[in-house]
């Protein structure tokens, strides 16, 4: 009986042209916000990668859509159950239904789920337009799988509000406005009931977004589950009184919901009371990774935690995965109450804190996240003193990290994984602990004694990072013996959203990073290399531009071709030079701009200028983005193709349906 009642209201909703009108808006409406968001985040993105932020295509994109839904099925659900019972009573059917044989729970559940599996079919639907984003991001599919399961407990408990409104009105206009209203009071109630408020457990939103976001809690689970329940039982209750039964019956059933009742009261309690995590989506980043296996010996992470579940549980869901990454990784506790002069001697500011120790060095990590325990890694992992001296006073960039054409987010993200930076003013004697020394497009000649601490500096084992723009001093021909070619390269084949004065650079990296870069490293009117021969400089590595470029003389105006008889070389040119003699390592980048702020984030800039770094000092430091969902990789037309097809193809076919549907009804 139940499922022939369900096949007849499932029939009823796919049928109408309602249902289907709701599937399209909903669906142009998940769309455009996605691929509105999609293009603010392609135009933050370089901010994104440059600062290292820890988020994403799942948390900026993914996770803002799966909220548009939920907000969605605010109104989807109780416009699909306004009539389940209302219109029933009102056309005199229900009074039928209940004097057949079809008890009151068959009733109830084939209605519900009536409800529920035609909102499930939009859900997994709309679920669609996010995960169409795996075509080019790394999209984290069980973090979509959390939120589904989410959004159906969720979906169970709209469908039991709108049942519920329902059976208490004969107007489908009034149950409509009924469970509006009573959805959107749960919705909104955590904004007005204080946070410390013992009944702020009823409000909705705190249990809704932590499985949008990934994270499965039991106390969650048992919120939807109580109140999906509470309102099926109350909507029984209805049912009951316009039943005619037996006095026995009656009181049967009236006992049962008693006891319902009970259970449910005493579940809410005990799942408030024993609320905790099944399921976090805490994927680790490949910069960790890296950190992680450029550790040496043990690692000793002491943990000053006093024996509190929940605390000692988020620390070991913390270090656990890394200790399976990294088997020497060990982790001890000390109590700092029971120990505070150990605490006192340690410099613990608050309990949680941990120190990790290993290879010589130790640091403290006072927030429980996956970013200070990547840059505590990293300062581990380091080799040498990692000391970076940045040239100031001759016509550099400066370090604001504001400021488009200074280097401020690059000195940022060399500080995050473990290199100390220090920008050396005017002509200052060069520190004799410097790992490397970085000299960024000077404007004026250099000064005699700090040519000569140059020169000091490599001859003790140090290194150069040399970063070349246009010098009327010719400071590289005469330090490094390095000439450059007149003009600027440009190309006559440019890449898609770039200018004639930008393009890719990969070839001759492998050496520099230990493999090819995943992403390509963009200049902005570079200029080529004319190594001279050195009979003690080693070369290492040769950068290569395309071979579609060349070195254009003149200006960079109206239609600009290559003219051999003005010098003008046809490429691949050297764009990048890598030399070693014993310990000592120089580098020469023809262009400074990928280490500006505002071209440190484009394609692998940020990544390729840190690798350079870390084959400069003989590190193996992380070079790889915190989130590692962050770029999107496809091709130009693959993102208007895919906008298209969604906020066009989808909702046109959905609303085809409906039309035809109603069409069919009329013609009938």
């Amino acid at each position: 009986m139940t499922g022939h009642l369900m096949r007849r209201e499932l029939r009823a909703r796919f049928l109408s042209p309602t249902f289907w009108l709701l599937f399209a808006g909903s669906w142009v409406i998940c769309a455009w916000m996605l691929f509105a968001q999609l293009q603010v985040y392609e135009q933050i993105l370089p901010q994104l990668v440059a600062s290292d932020a820890p988020l994403g295509v799942n948390d900026l994109l993914v996770t803002p859509t799966l909220n548009t839904l939920a907000l969605l099925l605010l109104f989807i659900v109780p416009t699909l159950g306004m009539g389940s019972l209302a219109a029933e009573r009102r056309s005199g059917r229900l009074q039928m239904l209940l004097a057949t044989p079809l008890s009151t729970g068959q009733l109830l559940i084939g209605k519900w789920l009536g409800i529920l599996l035609p909102t499930l079919v939009i859900v997994l639907g709309l679920l669609l337009i996010p995960a169409s984003l795996a075509l080019g991001a790394n999209l984290q599919w069980d973090r979509l799988a959390v939120a589904l399961l989410t959004l159906t407990l969720y979906a169970a408990l709209l469908s039991a509000l709108a049942l519920l409104c329902s059976s208490l009105t004969r107007q489908p206009a009034t149950a409509l406005a009924s469970a509006l209203l009573s959805a959107g009071f749960l919705w909104l109630m955590d904004a007005f009931i204080p946070t410390q408020a013992a009944w702020r457990w009823i409000a909705l939103t705190p249990h809704l977004d932590p499985g949008l976001r990934g994270t499965l809690r039991s106390d969650d689970i048992g919120y939807f589950l109580l109140l999906s329940s509470g309102a099926l039982a109350a909507t029984s209750i209805v049912l009951l009184r316009q039943r005619e039964h037996p006095p026995v019956r009656l009181l049967r059933e009236s006992i049962a919901l008693g006891l319902l009742a009970g259970v449910l009261v005493l579940g809410a309690a005990a799942s408030r009371a024993h609320s905790h995590e099944l399921y976090r989506v805490q994927p680790l980043p490949a910069a960790l990774l890296q950190a992680l296996d450029a550790l040496q010996g043990p690692v000793v992470v002491t943990a000053w935690a006093p024996p509190y579940p929940v605390l000692r549980a988020r620390i070991e869901q913390l270090l656990r995965p890394l200790q399976d990454r990294y088997p020497e990784l060990q982790l001890r506790w000390i109590d700092p109450r029971r120990e505070p002069q150990l605490a006192r001697q340690a410099g613990v500011e608050k309990e949680g804190e941990l120190l990790v120790e290993g290879m010589g060095r130790s640091q403290k990590v006072r927030q429980l996240d996956q970013r200070h325990l990547l840059r505590a890694f990293s300062r581990i992992a380091r080799t040498g003193e990692p000391w970076v001296v940045i040239l100031q006073g001759h016509g550099e960039p400066g370090l604001d990290a504001e400021h488009p054409d200074q280097l401020g987010r690059w000195t940022a993200a060399l500080e995050e994984i473990g290199y100390r930076v220090v920008g050396l003013p005017g002509d200052a004697p060069l520190p004799d602990n410097a790992a490397l020394v970085l000299v960024a497009a000077p404007q004026r000649a250099l000064p005699l004694p700090t040519r000569q601490a140059l020169r000091q500096h490599l001859a003790r084992g140090g290194s150069l990072l040399w970063l070349h723009e246009q010098d009327p001093s010719d400071n590289l021909r005469s330090l490094l013996q390095i000439e450059v070619l007149p003009g600027t390269l440009i190309t006559s084949a440019p890449e898609t959203g770039r200018t004639p004065l930008q393009f890719s650079v990969r070839k001759g990296m492998d050496i520099l990073l230990g493999g090819p870069p995943a992403q390509p490293l963009v200049v902005n009117g570079a200029h080529a290399l004319l190594p001279a021969k050195h009979r003690h400089w080693e070369p290492i590595a040769r950068v290569l531009g395309p071979a579609a470029a060349w070195n254009e003389t003149g200006p960079l105006q109206g239609k600009v071709q290559r003219d051999p008889l003005l010098g003008e070389r046809k490429g691949p040119h050297l764009v990048g030079l890598g030399l070693q003699q014993g310990q000592a390592r120089i580098l020469v980048l023809g262009d400074s701009d990928p280490v500006r702020n505002s071209q440190l984030g484009v394609a692998g800039n940020r990544e390729i200028l840190l690798g350079m770094v870390n084959w400069l000092t003989g590190n193996q430091l992380s070079t790889a983005t915190t989130a590692p969902d962050m770029q999107i990789q496809w091709k130009a037309d693959t993102g208007t193709r895919l906008a298209l097809a969604q906020l066009l193809g989808g909702p046109l076919l959905l609303a085809l349906i409906g039309l035809a549907i109603r069409w069919r009804r009329r013609r009938a």
